[in-house]
């Protein structure tokens, strides 16, 4: 009967195959373009492209072996192949998972124990399938290890915040829309009084499996990249400042919005505030002396007592601007939000940083809007 309802399932189930690999090639170059900040966390983004990828393909032989093939014999190789694919880009995202970036999230040992089962039935699979039995058991080992994910993922949403939170949680809802429309398509509720619901249910679950993939997609559509946890709380002070001048063009604090979130008890803070004003660049002229004449050796971090000082330069060797941010620790992430900063600032202001006389005269004006830029970007 399936075989004669093809014309009915298949428009759903070659949409789903070409959003699989949508998302697979997508989530790819997500993750190749994020991999120049070298922030490991970022390697969800490989599980997603390996899921994806492996589930489009699985997905592509289920297909063939259930509406094209006739002979029993070659269907339930197909089948078997499809199952194989799922079960490996399951086992795949699982050893994602056990690198050291997302050892504090997880627990190893479930994982392992997991990816050990998963590994077992793909070789039961191959090798020692008995029909319907080793399905069922491989289905549902799968299913298992997509909810581990998921769990994971509830985790890495509660670390972050700004847009990838919301991000996160959109293609989390999506997931979720994704695992129903397989529940329900997967024949697990073929039981003797639903019998007559099967196709309906088979064919409602696809669509809602679309409807996944589609949210999915729009969750993840210009995905800005994972950073590392607490970053933020390691932001002190910036400075934008004209190195061939000696000139402190603009300047942020961002102790200041600490102090409003924790409210009169911030007495640590205050004290960061009071070290980092006593040693900025606009307090003492070593410190001053020493970032500046940096400008000609491209040095990119400078430890100062307790703290660090991430330095950026204009791309061009005859630019004068230097972006200065002193942090409690070194972290790629803050030298990754420092570019970000940079290009932000030469982008927004290029055309006024070109008259110097002015930008003296007015740069409390002109440079005032950054800080709404500077908030984006922290989101």
């Amino acid at each position: 009967m399936l075989v004669n309802l093809r014309e009915v399932y298949l428009p759903a189930m070659i949409f789903s195959i070409i959003l699989d690999y949508q998302l697979a090639i997508y989530f790819l170059y997500l993750y190749s373009k994020h991999r120049k900040d070298k922030i490991g966390l970022n390697r969800f983004l490989l599980a997603f492209s390996s899921l994806f990828g492996f589930g489009a393909n699985s997905y592509l032989f289920l297909v063939i072996g259930s509406f094209y093939i006739h002979d029993s014999y070659l269907a339930e190789m197909l089948i078997r192949i499809g199952v194989f694919l799922l079960q490996g880009g399951i086992l795949a995202v699982l050893l994602i998972l056990l690198s050291k970036p997302f050892l504090p999230l997880i627990n190893s040992r479930t994982v392992k124990i997991i990816s050990v089962l998963s590994g077992i039935s793909i070789v039961y699979l191959l090798f020692f399938y008995i029909p319907f039995i080793g399905l069922i058991s491989n289905i549902i080992l799968g299913f298992i290890g997509g909810v581990y994910f998921l769990y994971f993922q509830t985790k890495l949403v509660k670390l972050t915040s700004g847009t990838v939170h919301s991000r996160l949680i959109i293609t989390l809802i999506g997931e979720l829309i994704f695992l129903i429309g397989i529940f329900l398509g997967s024949g697990l509720l073929n039981i003797p009084t639903l019998f007559d619901l099967r196709h309906v249910l088979y064919l409602i679950g696809s669509y809602v499996v679309n409807i996944g993939l589609i949210v999915i997609l729009y969750g993840t559509f210009k995905f800005p990249g994972v950073l590392e946890f607490n970053w933020k709380n390691n932001l002190i002070k910036l400075y934008v400042i004209d190195a061939k001048n000696f000139f402190e063009l603009y300047s942020y604090d961002f102790s200041k919005i600490r102090n409003l979130a924790n409210g009169p008890d911030s007495h640590n803070i205050n004290e960061e505030k009071n070290t980092i004003n006593s040693i900025g660049v606009a307090g003492i002229s070593d410190v001053f002396d020493e970032i500046t004449k940096t400008y000609h050796n491209r040095v990119k971090t400078i430890k100062y007592g307790d703290f660090s000082i991430l330095l950026e330069y204009g791309e061009d060797l005859k630019s004068q601007f230097l972006f200065v941010l002193f942090v409690k620790k070194n972290m790629t992430s803050l030298q990754v939000f420092l570019k970000k900063v940079k290009t932000q600032f030469l982008t927004s202001y290029k055309g006024s940083l070109v008259n110097y006389d002015i930008v003296v005269k007015f740069r409390e004006t002109i440079f005032s809007g950054f800080d709404l830029i500077l908030q984006k970007i922290l989101d």
